[in-house]
C-alpha cells in the first residue's frame, strides 16, 4: 500500500470512528500530511540549491585556475621586463662610453691642428703608405660611428619590447582584477546559498521532529489505526542516510567524485562508486522499494534501478544472474542479483549509485561502515 492509499484509508477510518479518538486521529493524520508535504517541498528546494551550489563551485574553481595562470604569466612578464631594463641600462652605458671615446679622439685630432695632421698624413715615403694612413683614420671614425649606431638601434628595439611587455602587463593586471572581483561575487553568492540551504535543512528537520511528535501522540492516545500509522510513519529512504548497509560485501576501489586516471592525464567525474568483490557474490537491495528498470546500459552492463519513493533511486551496474523483474516490490537486504565477472575495463564487482531526482549523491556518506 502506498502513502496516498494509506492516507485515504486512514481518513476513512478516522471519519467513522467515535468521540475524541476520531478527532485526534483526524487531526494527527492531517498534521502528518502537512508535515510530509513540507519535507517534500524542502527536499525539492534543497536539490535546487545544491545544484546551484555545484555550478557556483565549478565557476569558482575555474576562476581560481584562471587567476593562477594569470599570476604565473604576470610573474614571467615582470621578470622579462626587469631583464630588459637591465639590458637597456647596459646598452646605454656602452653607448655613452663609445661616444666618450669618439669625442676624445676628435679632441686629440683637433689638438694636433691642421699642419700636424697634414704632416702625419703626408709623412709617408710613398703613395701606398699615404693611402694606408688615410684609410686608418677613416676606418677608426667609421667603426666608432657604426658602434654608436648599432647601440642606438639595439637600444630602440629593447625599449620597444619593454613598452610592449609593460602594456601587456597592465592588461594582464586588469583582467586579473576582474577575475578576482568575479570570484568575490561568486563566493558571496555561495555564502547566500549556503545560508539558504541551512534554513531549508532546519525546516526539514523541524518537520521530521513534528512527525516524530505525531507518532508519539498517536501512541499516547492509543488510537486504533488498523496498522495505518505503521505505514504512515515508516522510515523513508531519506531518513536512512549513514545507516544503509552495503549492497555488496567487498572493497570500494573507485570512489565518488572527481578522480585523475592512472593511465591517462584526464580527470573524470564518477557519479557512483565501484565495489570490488568475488564474481557471483550476492547483490542486496540497500532499502525496500520497487524495481523500475532491468536492462543493459552501455559501459555498465546489466543494470538494475530501484525506486525507493520520494524520488530516491539506487543503481546497480555490472550485475549478473538478476533475480527480480520490473515492477517487483522488494525488501531491504533482499538478494536481487550477483556481482559480475571481471573484464578488461572493470574488476569483478558492481557499480553503485544513489540519486535523488537526477542528482547523484556520494554512496559512502549513506552507507554504514563502507
Amino acid at each position: 500500500m502506498n502513502l496516498k492509499k494509506a492516507m485515504m484509508a486512514f481518513f476513512f477510518l478516522a471519519s467513522t470512528a467515535q468521540g475524541a479518538t476520531s478527532v485526534n486521529a483526524d487531526s494527527i493524520a492531517k498534521d502528518f500530511e502537512a508535515n510530509k508535504k513540507k519535507i517534500e517541498a524542502a527536499e525539492t528546494k534543497q536539490r535546487q540549491v545544491l545544484s546551484g551550489l555545484f555550478e557556483i563551485n565549478k565557476k569558482i574553481k575555474k576562476t581560481v585556475t584562471e587567476r593562477g595562470s594569470l599570476s604565473q604569466e604576470r610573474a614571467w612578464l615582470e621578470v622579462n621586463i626587469k631583464n630588459l631594463a637591465q639590458k637597456v641600462d647596459d646598452l646605454e652605458a656602452k653607448s655613452k662610453a663609445q661616444r666618450t671615446l669618439l669625442a676624445e679622439r676628435l679632441r686629440a685630432i683637433y689638438k694636433l691642428g691642421g699642419p700636424s695632421v697634414a704632416r702625419y698624413i703626408f709623412s709617408s715615403n710613398n703613395s701606398a703608405s699615404l693611402e694606408r694612413n688615410l684609410k686608418i683614420l677613416g676606418i677608426v671614425a667609421e667603426r666608432d660611428l657604426a658602434l654608436i649606431k648599432n647601440y642606438r638601434t639595439d637600444l630602440q628595439d629593447l625599449q620597444s619590447k619593454k613598452r610592449s611587455l609593460a602594456l601587456r602587463l597592465e592588461n594582464l593586471k586588469s583582467v586579473e582584477a576582474k577575475i578576482t572581483t568575479q570570484e568575490k561575487k561568486l563566493i558571496a553568492e555561495q555564502n547566500v546559498k549556503n545560508k539558504l540551504l541551512d534554513g531549508i535543512r532546519k525546516s526539514k528537520l523541524f518537520a521530521l521532529k513534528q512527525i516524530d511528535g505525531l507518532r508519539a501522540k498517536s501512541m499516547q492516545n492509543n488510537i486504533d489505526d488498523a496498522g495505518i500509522f505503521d505505514l504512515l510513519f515508516k522510515p523513508s529512504f531519506g531518513d536512512q542516510k549513514g545507516e544503509l548497509t552495503s549492497p555488496l560485501a567487498g572493497v570500494v576501489t573507485r570512489k565518488f567524485g572527481l578522480m585523475k586516471g592512472q593511465d591517462h592525464p584526464y580527470t573524470v567525474s564518477n557519479k557512483g562508486i565501484f565495489i570490488s568483490a568475488a564474481a557471483g557474490s550476492p547483490i542486496k537491495s540497500v532499502f525496500e522499494g520497487k524495481v523500475s528498470f532491468v536492462g543493459d546500459i552501455p559501459g555498465f552492463g546489466k543494470t538494475l534501478i530501484v525506486d525507493h519513493g520520494d524520488h530516491y533511486y539506487t543503481v546497480y551496474g555490472h550485475a549478473e544472474g538478476v533475480k527480480v523483474n520490473v515492477g517487483d516490490e522488494i525488501s531491504t537486504s533482499q538478494v536481487i542479483a550477483a556481482a559480475g565477472n571481471s573484464s578488461a575495463d572493470n574488476p569483478a564487482g558492481i557499480y553503485f549509485e544513489i540519486r535523488h531526482f537526477s542528482e547523484p549523491y556520494d554512496p559512502q556518506q549513506w552507507m554504514k561502515g563502507l
